[in-house]
C-alpha cells in the first residue's frame, strides 16, 4: 500500500515538471535583396524577303511596285520589350562587292523602320523625294507578345519605279538592324535581283485636219507634231510606236498598211519619230517599232519627250469621212 502511495506521488511531480518547462516557437525578420538584369545586345537571327504573305516562297528577283514581304526575326534575353526599333534596308550594290547601305534614294537604297514609340509612325520609309517605295502598314506585322525572348517582325514593302535594274555586275542587298536604348545587332542578305520596269503615260493627240487622197510622206505634209510622251524606267530602255489595224469613220473604215505604200483603196500609213525630223522617221508597223532607243534610268517624274512626230500617207481613192484611231506608244526594255 505504502509502495503505490509512492510511485503515484511520483509521476504527478514528473508532470509537473514538464509543464513548467519553456515551449519553443519559429521567427522571422526580413533582409532585402536585390539585383539588376544587364542591359544585352539584341539579337537578329532571320533576314528574308518573300512574295507572299504566308512567307512560303522566297523572292530572289524583285519587281519594282510589287508588295513583298521582309521577315525580321530579332531577340534579346531582356525580352523583345527592350527592342526599340528595327531597321531595314534595300540597297543596289552596283559592283556586286558587298557594300554596306548608304543615305535614302528612289533609285538606289530605301530604309523601312519600325519604332516601337513611332505612335501613328510605327512603320515608316525613307527613300529620297520624290518616291514611290512604300511600307503598308496594316500589312505589315509586330509581335503580339512584347514579353518573349524572340519573335518575328514583317515589312509590307513595296519597291520604287525607279529601282536600279540590275541586270548585270550589280545586284540588290538588304540589311537589317535591331536596337535597344544603347546595344545593336546586325544581318545582312546578299545577291537578289531587281528586274526592268518602265511606265509611260500622254494625253496627246495627232490631229491631222484635213489631208487629200493620195499625199503623204513628205516634209511639212500630213504632219502631227508636240506628241509630248512621258517615259519613266529603272533601266535602259526603248520608245516604240504602233498604229492599229484599222481606224474608223462614221460611214466608213480605213485599213492600216505596214509597208507604207497604200496601193490599194482606203489604206493608209504612218512614219514617226521622236522629234520634228522627216529624214530620220520610221516606217510605224502595227506590232511596235523603235523611234528611239537610247533611253536610260529615269528620275521618280520620268522623262517627257515632247517633240514626238508623225507623218501619214493616204491610198489616192478614199472615200470622205473622218477617221479615228490609235497611234500607240510603247516603253519597252532593251
Amino acid at each position: 500500500m505504502n509502495a503505490k502511495r509512492i510511485l503515484v506521488s511520483v509521476v504527478v511531480s514528473l508532470v509537473l515538471l514538464l509543464g513548467l518547462a519553456p515551449m519553443a516557437y519559429a521567427a522571422e525578420d526580413d533582409v532585402t535583396g536585390s539585383f539588376t538584369a544587364a542591359n544585352v545586345v539584341p539579337d537578329v537571327t532571320v533576314l528574308e524577303i518573300y512574295s507572299d504573305s504566308e512567307l512560303e516562297s522566297v523572292a530572289t528577283n524583285l519587281t519594282p511596285q510589287v508588295m513583298y514581304y521582309v521577315k525580321v526575326t530579332a531577340g534579346d534575353p531582356n525580352t523583345i520589350d527592350d527592342i526599340d526599333e528595327i531597321d531595314v534596308a534595300l540597297f543596289y550594290d552596283a559592283s556586286g562587292n558587298d557594300i554596306s547601305p548608304s543615305t535614302p534614294s528612289a533609285a538606289a537604297t530605301a530604309w523601312f523602320k519600325w519604332d516601337k514609340d513611332g505612335g501613328g509612325s510605327e512603320w515608316t520609309v525613307s527613300a529620297g523625294s520624290p518616291t514611290s517605295w512604300t511600307i503598308t502598314s496594316g500589312s505589315s506585322v509586330k509581335p503580339s507578345d512584347m514579353t518573349a525572348s524572340s519573335d518575328d517582325w514583317v515589312f509590307a514593302i513595296t519597291p520604287g519605279k525607279v529601282a536600279t535594274e540590275s541586270p548585270g555586275t550589280g545586284d540588290w542587298d538588304m540589311y537589317a538592324e535591331a536596337s535597344d536604348d544603347a546595344l545593336d545587332d546586325e544581318m545582312y542578305n546578299r545577291d537578289k535581283e531587281m528586274l526592268w520596269y518602265g511606265e509611260i503615260s500622254t494625253s496627246a493627240t495627232a490631229a491631222f485636219g484635213s489631208v487629200t487622197p493620195g499625199t503623204g510622206f513628205a516634209d511639212n505634209t500630213n504632219e502631227a507634231g508636240s506628241i509630248s510622251v512621258t517615259y519613266t524606267s529603272n533601266g535602259d530602255y526603248n520608245q516604240k510606236v504602233k498604229s492599229a489595224a484599222s481606224w474608223a469613220g462614221s460611214s466608213f473604215s480605213a485599213t492600216y498598211d505596214a509597208t507604207g505604200s497604200t496601193s490599194s483603196v482606203q489604206e493608209f500609213s504612218l512614219m514617226a519619230y521622236d522629234a520634228d525630223t522627216f529624214g530620220s522617221a520610221v516606217q510605224v508597223d502595227t506590232t511596235g517599232v523603235s523611234i528611239d532607243a537610247t533611253g536610260t534610268i529615269t528620275g521618280e517624274t520620268g522623262s517627257t519627250v515632247s517633240a514626238n512626230t508623225v507623218w501619214l500617207k493616204v491610198a489616192d481613192t478614199f472615200a470622205v469621212d473622218t477617221y479615228s484611231g490609235s497611234i500607240n506608244y510603247i516603253i519597252a526594255d532593251r
